[in-house]
């Protein structure tokens, strides 16, 4: 709270200021709800009774109280000489601060440094203390170093992002790392390049495993699968970087994907493609095809689903195939994965 008020107080370009019109900026800044959960009106009237100790603001006596408890009065003027001295602080400190820093944004937002002043005087110490403990020289993973420097494992992955940013740092100065999110795979065999199948749901994953476990060359409707890749709903547009730590040294021919066909299923192989590459991920045509042949009466879709553009996995498919895509999707109709029973499939 005492932050807003302070960049309530600073934006003000008369030399008075009421009371009343602190108090419901603040609320409104805050919400209600907040206001109350941060102490409500007796933690307000302790910052601004604090800021008169501090000569950022002068009761004007003659205004009167506002008849709450605690009192405050309804007028206070603003000392811009002691906000002068304060801002001049804050830039002989910014000044002072490790030189690996760039201060420079800082310096044109000081505002913004009172909001990260004492996360940037963390990272400074952390710096200025590395010449006796030499700790940068040990790469570790970001949770780990972000504990280290600010005595909170998640700082780095959330605001400590902007922060790094502002002060002209990355993930490399600090020799930190972050790990990627792993994925459930079987690699069947390692080969000298890769054809993979990510299955998007659990149960036809363990379908399309064991009926692989039952064929020696592999094959899935004519193409050889080397590594099966349980994707995990969307979860898998993310993860899938973890392929860098699992295919190691083994090229990557093509990745084929497998879903259920509804515009949720579509939108991860959309994602997917859009961020690894429209010709490394492709859907696997034959699968879908087999869905199609399978579902004789698609059934009406149980949830809502946006609709979104289809263009980039019907490209894959010929023309009789789009359309019943299209018809089956636009009349609020899906096919799940599960409706390819591989259980009792010798030979597809």
């Amino acid at each position: 709270m005492e932050k807003f008020i302070y960049k309530i107080i600073e934006s003000q370009s008369k030399k008075v200021i009421e009371i009343a019109d602190i108090l419901i900026s603040v609320e409104r800044k805050l919400g209600g709800d907040d206001f109350e959960i941060k102490g409500g009106y007796r933690t307000f009237a302790d910052i601004i009774k604090e800021f008169c100790e501090k000569g950022i603001l002068i009761p004007v006596k003659v205004s009167g109280t506002n008849g709450r408890n605690p009192s405050l009065h309804n007028k206070y003027r603003i000392s811009y000489e002691d906000k002068k001295q304060l801002e001049d602080g804050l830039f002989h400190e910014l000044q002072s601060l490790h030189p690996k820093l760039d201060k420079s944004y800082y310096f044109k937002n000081p505002d913004v440094y009172r909001e990260d002043r004492n996360y940037v005087l963390m990272l400074s110490e952390f710096l200025l203390k590395h010449f006796e403990s030499k700790s940068l020289k040990f790469r570790c993973t970001m949770n780990e170093r972000s504990f280290e420097i600010f005595n909170n494992e998640k700082f780095l992955e959330s605001r400590g992002k902007v922060l790094l940013k502002r002060l002209g740092l990355s993930f490399n100065d600090l020799n930190c790392y972050k790990t990627l999110e792993a994925f459930f795979y079987i690699l069947f065999k390692p080969q000298a390049s890769l054809t993979i199948l990510i299955i998007e749901n659990k149960d036809t994953f363990y379908s399309v495993l064991k009926y692989l476990e039952r064929r020696p060359d592999k094959d899935l409707f004519g193409i050889n699968i080397d590594m099966l890749i349980y994707g995990e709903g969307k979860k898998i547009v993310n993860s899938y970087s973890f392929i860098n730590e699992v295919a190691t040294g083994m090229p990557i021919d093509r990745v084929y994907y497998f879903g259920d066909l509804d515009f949720e299923g579509i939108g991860i192989f959309n994602s997917m493609a859009a961020k690894y590459g429209k010709y490394l991920i492709v859907p696997h045509v034959n699968l879908y095809k087999q869905m199609l042949a399978e579902a004789k009466n698609p059934p009406f879709l149980r949830t809502n689903q946006s609709e979104l553009n289809l263009e980039l996995f019907l490209m894959n498919f010929d023309e009789e195939s789009k359309t019943k895509i299209s018809e089956i999707l636009y009349t609020g109709r899906y096919i799940p994965q599960e409706a390819v029973n591989f259980g009792r499939k010798k030979n597809l």
